[in-house]
């Protein structure tokens, strides 16, 4: 699965990795700041946990617009440095990884709207091959499977996030052709080499619930004692509340990264070499209108 190549490459973007660590403590902290202004007006206005959970909601959709919109960019400009380690095992002397990251996506992409399209439509590929796979494994008439293809489906859904940046990053190792043409490449390639894709995935869903939970109960060290301490239902809820976040914060700052890296490498490693099948190619046509969309963009993209 890579993880020693991984945390390799990892470690040799520090910079970056740094970097996004800081904005998630700021994130994290902008989340406590408003999570007790939120618990504030609730007990000052009333309405107590609905307030709070109303509050909670509000949280949710503003953090959502943020990982899409914001945290998305940043996240894009450490796949290209990844990329560029990946292929050639060093960056260009005297760079700065982060402005270097930057313009590699913006030369590539040219338009920011560009870049979220090709990534919506390489999302919506992936799910479209992961249902199919979790579709043909529920018809077999094998007792215990539906088990099973419940898991798959949970492993294929956590690996979408991580499918997607790894063909955003096969995109950005073919800087002379067409953006379209190589997300129609990715994609292919991936339905060609789900199985150890998955394998990967399945091995990322256990560092990540791992993590998370060593990352709570660390947490629960300095916050447990005073979710003990505090007054009041609500002040213990509070904490509980800020301890999850917290918790979740730090895995978003330093396992989701380990993720990506190794996503990406299993990905670029398995196809390496490798040529789009036709029959493959025909599958998704059938199976996804997203790739149809693909294959039509490419398709113009060859005439201009």
């Amino acid at each position: 699965m890579y993880f020693s190549e991984s945390w390799k490459i990892l470690f040799q973007t520090a910079p970056y990795l740094i970097f996004r660590v800081l904005v998630y403590i700021g994130l994290g902290i902008g989340v406590g700041c408003y999570l007790g202004f939120v618990f504030f007006l609730s007990r000052l206005f009333g309405g107590g946990g609905w307030f709070f959970l109303l509050g909670l909601a509000v949280l949710w959709s503003l953090l959502s617009l943020l990982r899409r919109y914001v945290l998305y960019l940043i996240q894009t400009g450490h796949i290209a440095v990844i990329t560029e380690l990946l292929q050639k095992g060093k960056l260009p002397s005297g760079v700065n990884q982060v402005r270097y990251g930057k313009d590699t996506v913006r030369r590539m992409f040219k338009e920011t709207s560009l870049l979220f399209v090709v990534d919506q439509l390489v999302k919506g590929v992936i799910r479209a091959v992961n249902r199919s796979l979790v579709n043909f494994t529920r018809i077999i008439p094998v007792p215990g499977l539906e088990n099973l293809a419940r898991l798959a489906g949970m492993v294929f859904n956590f690996a979408v996030t991580y499918v997607d940046e790894a063909v955003l990053s096969y995109n950005l190792s073919r800087p002379g052709e067409d953006i379209w043409a190589s997300a129609k490449r990715g994609v292919v390639l991936y339905a060609q080499n789900w199985k150890p894709i998955l394998k990967t995935a399945l091995g990322l869903v256990a560092v990540n619930l791992s993590a998370f939970l060593v990352f709570f109960l660390c947490l629960l060290i300095p916050f447990g004692p005073l979710a003990a301490l505090a007054q009041g239902e609500g002040w213990k809820f509070f904490w509980l509340v800020l301890t999850v976040v917290l918790a979740y914060c730090l895995k978003l700052a330093l396992i989701n990264p380990f993720s990506m890296v190794s996503m990406i490498v299993t990905f670029n490693r398995t196809v390496a070499g490798q040529e789009p099948q036709w029959e493959w190619e025909e599958k998704l046509e059938q199976i996804s209108g997203k790739f149809r969309e693909m294959k039509q963009k490419a398709r113009a993209a060859a005439t201009l």
